[in-house]
């Protein structure tokens, strides 16, 4: 029979399916909002003769669905097989190894949701819509389809697999449209080879309310370099604050990517953008320390790359110790969210680099070079964290970057601490004092240094 019942582990589906061959080609699917059998042969009858008819269609889009491959020359590519051919087409920009697993894990999830839901639809061709809406609604409400997560560990002897199960919580925004944009991607690319007619996931995305991560406050900094010790913590703390480098190319940060005083044969593991970062001098004295106890190998920090490379979970864990062990609040309570969210641990360090940079008023354009940012958008939320009354304040303390070699930064007086008298005062002569005046007195300090 043409029309079925599809039987599942809880029984036969309330539905009725319908199956059939004409013209060579099969045609499946739903016998929608039919609840009897009569109803259903109605249905899958109004279908036949709809493919017997096809020729007498005026509708675009239905000729395209029941005839891409004659019409378009598109071939049948199954959802298993989508990413790796996707991965296959030669972009402008390939992303680095990491981004590539996240985006292939948020594929399968999507995969398992059609398989499960939707197990005819097993083609790109087949997705439609109704199925990418219903997708996207189910990530707003209650996260991924699959909430069991396999992953592997290094164990004192050997790798372990783990699993572990996600809560039904929501995602938040930013994950949720990474999610989108990635299987969204996937059906762009494809969309000429499978004869698409249009992106079922051309759907907006949302409003990215972001919970920005807090840039470490001096005080914050005078204790962290107090307390940090090899060789896990002073590599991390010394490369990633001097660099803005994140916390996998700090743990990578190979030798041969030093070139006397610049870092400059690096690659950002994330974007594959090449980088160009001057050495600053605390970095310069913990890479003169560090040279001769490497002894020749690899790595800056061999430790360090040696736990990222085998436990990367590892290494943030201890940043998260180490910070919560000197009264750095890490994490913060997001209303509706049931998990705390970091603000404040590995990542900051970037954060840090941006606002420093924002205060000393260095150019956007050099900060994000540095930083190896693909847009001006994504610097300009690391600095956001640079008050107007900061700039103000402390754009005059700023190492000229674009003359003499740089000098150490000053350090930055603590949040509130009163200004010497004499200061204070210089401050306000400086704003009222006539430009000749001033240029008297800049002559006489210059003379006198």
């Amino acid at each position: 029979m043409s029309i079925f019942k599809r039987k599942t582990t809880r029984g036969e589906t309330d539905e009725y399916h319908y199956n059939f061959m004409q013209g060579g080609k099969r045609y499946y699917g739903v016998c929608e909002g039919c609840t009897t059998e009569r109803a259903a042969l109605a249905f899958e009858k109004n279908i036949r003769d709809t493919a017997k008819n096809a020729s007498q269609q005026k509708s675009v889009k239905a000729l395209l669905d029941n005839f891409r491959e004659e019409l378009t020359g598109g071939d049948a590519i199954s959802l298993a097989g989508a990413f790796d051919r996707y991965m296959a087409k030669p972009k402008k920009r390939r992303p680095g190894e990491h981004q590539q697993q996240r985006n292939r894990t948020y594929w399968g999830d999507f995969v398992a949701f059609m398989a499960s839901r939707y197990p005819e639809a097993v083609n790109l061709a087949d997705v439609t819509d109704r199925h990418a809406e219903e997708y996207i609604t189910m990530l707003r409400d209650s996260g991924a389809f699959v909430k069991e997560v396999t992953f592997t560990r290094q164990s004192r002897r050997r790798i372990v697999e783990a699993t572990y199960t996600h809560q039904c919580d929501k995602l938040s925004p930013r994950t949720i449209n990474a999610r989108h944009k990635a299987i969204k991607a996937v059906f762009a690319w494809l969309k000429d080879d499978a004869g698409l007619a249009r992106n079922p996931f051309d759907i907006p995305t949302l409003d990215n309310d972001t919970v920005s991560r807090d840039a470490f406050t001096n005080a914050e900094l005078v204790r962290i370099g107090d307390a940090m010790t090899m060789p896990y913590t002073q590599p991390i703390f010394t490369i990633g604050l001097c660099t803005g480098l994140t916390l996998g190319d700090i743990c990578l940060l190979r030798w041969n990517e030093i070139d006397g005083e610049w870092i400059s044969n690096k690659r950002r593991r994330k974007t594959g953008v090449m980088l160009d970062i001057p050495i600053m001098p605390p970095l310069a004295a913990f890479l003169e320390q560090q040279r001769p106890v490497t002894g020749g190998g690899e790595f800056v920090a061999p430790e360090l790359a040696a736990m990222y490379q085998t436990n990367p979970t590892g290494v943030m864990m201890r940043v998260k110790s180490f910070l919560e062990g000197l009264g750095i609040q890490t994490t913060s309570r997001i209303e509706g969210r049931s998990r705390a969210v970091s603000t404040k641990a590995a990542h900051a360090m970037r954060h840090t680099f941006a606002y420093l940079a924002g205060v000393y008023s260095v150019p956007q354009p050099i900060v994000q070079s540095v930083l190896g940012h693909m847009s001006p958008e994504m610097t300009a939320l690391y600095q956001k964290h640079a008050s107007r009354e900061a700039k103000v304040k402390f754009m005059q303390q700023m190492p000229n970057v674009l003359g003499a070699p740089a000098a150490p930064l000053k350090q930055l007086p603590a949040a509130g601490a009163a200004m010497e008298p004499e200061r204070a005062e210089l401050h306000r002569l400086a704003d009222a004092l006539p430009i000749e005046s001033i240029r008297n007195v800049l002559e006489y300090a210059q003379r006198r240094c």
